[in-house]
């Protein structure tokens, strides 16, 4: 995926990279840089400055297992402290991608970035004596693991078995318990 000019500046003995991270909220898109100051690259300007503290370290598997990464983020800013503490769904389940670029030696961009890794958002952590924010990402896999929801309505039943009326009353029994006396109770009273 990497162009030639790319290659040669990784080979090096000492390779600058520089990583991009684009996070899919609901309600915006948020871009982040590990450099020491904004970026501008896709049209878009990458907040730099100390924002995005690290990445975990990338891990690959034979396997179907899913492997995590974790972005930690600076809580400084009042606009990422309000989205940790806020509603889940802001950004659980949605996109998450991570571009790496190499730099050279007067650390600028070679080539265009390429994209090494997306995922999924899953949780955030706020540790407020470090005002760190950690930002847990799975990978596409981590959906295999969860199995689908075992309940089963009426409609559903009905696309398979078209005459069958055994789940019409399901939700009536549901919201309308009735109290049944066991039969020691009723001989007994």
């Amino acid at each position: 995926m990497t162009t030639a000019a790319q290659n040669a500046e990784l080979a090096k003995p000492v390779a600058r990279v520089v990583y991009f991270v684009e996070f899919q909220f609901a309600t915006s898109t948020a871009r982040l840089c590990n450099s020491n100051m904004d970026l501008g690259w896709g049209g878009y300007m990458w907040s730099g400055v100390g924002t995005l503290g690290e990445i975990s370290q990338i891990e690959e598997s034979d396997g179907l297992e899913s492997r995590p990464l974790n972005f930690t983020i600076n809580s400084a800013q009042q606009s990422w402290l309000s989205l940790a503490l806020g509603p889940d769904k802001e950004y659980r389940g949605r996109p998450a991608k991570v571009y790496m670029c190499p730099l050279d030696e007067n650390f600028m961009m070679v080539g265009n970035p390429e994209q090494c890794w997306s995922g999924l958002m899953d949780m955030l952590s706020v540790d407020f004596a470090s005002a760190k924010i950690t930002l847990k990402c799975e990978t596409s896999a981590y959906g295999l693991k969860r199995r689908p929801a075992l309940r089963l309505n009426a409609a559903q039943h009905k696309v398979k078995n078209p005459t069958d009326t055994g789940l019409d009353y399901l939700n009536d029994l549901i919201s309308n318990p009735a109290v049944w006396l066991s039969a020691n109770f009723q001989r007994t009273a």
